[in-house]
């Protein structure tokens, strides 16, 4: 009985049709198969989005670099500056010292006393001349020279047979620093004008005795 009540069902089940619908192979490769161009173009756009991206970080970091160059230059300029200032200062004091060191040689070789302290007063003037020249410091041309109001400073101007504007005398010796002026030259300078404005004067006033 077991079996005869079994053996309707086996068949019964057997010739069930199945649930599953199948989807067509065709349909199947549109839905796996990838939006390629979709895909290339958003992936340009990104690209495009990263590379805009880059190009203005990359102008900010030039931008920096520019900035920064111009500081360095500033700083290193002013630097410059504040030493060559304090060594001006420094190289000024030391041509007063030699003033006074060129005045007391002077008057010790006019006097010819004392042959020690003459020595000893030339050896530190040697010394101090040496330590000018060895930074640059030059003498500006003095007796001699042609007046240049941008070396000489005119403390006189003296009647002469020499050319107007010539250097007749130093009044205090002028110096330069690598081409820049340390101190001017204070001079005496040759003028006819003087000699002419006298003559001048002098005829006028007979001229006037004269009426």
């Amino acid at each position: 009985m077991d079996e005869k009540e079994n053996g309707p069902v086996s068949e019964t089940i057997a010739h069930q049709p199945s649930k599953t619908t199948s989807i067509p192979e065709k349909q199947t490769e549109e839905e796996l198969t990838p939006d390629i161009p979709n895909m290339v173009s958003q992936l340009e756009e990104a690209l495009e989005h990263e590379k805009e991206k880059s190009e203005d970080l990359l102008r900010r970091l030039q931008y920096l670099q520019a900035d920064f160059e111009n500081y360095r230059k500033r700083v290193e300029k002013e630097m410059g500056d504040v030493k060559r200032l304090s060594n001006e200062r420094l190289l000024s004091d030391l041509l007063t010292v030699k003033d006074e060191l060129d005045l007391a040689f002077a008057k010790a070789r006019e006097t010819k006393q004392n042959p020690v302290l003459l020595e000893g007063v030339g050896m530190i003037q040697k010394r101090v001349q040496n330590i000018l020249s060895k930074e640059g410091v030059e003498r500006i041309p003095g007796a001699g020279s042609r007046f240049n109001p941008d070396y000489h400073e005119a403390a006189l101007r003296v009647v002469s047979d020499e050319e107007e504007g010539t250097v007749l005398e130093e009044v205090r010796a002028g110096y330069m620093l690598k081409g820049r002026v340390l101190r001017p030259s204070i001079v005496k300078v040759a003028g006819k004008q003087l000699m002419e404005e006298n003559e001048q004067a002098e005829t006028g006033e007979h001229g006037e005795d004269r009426e």
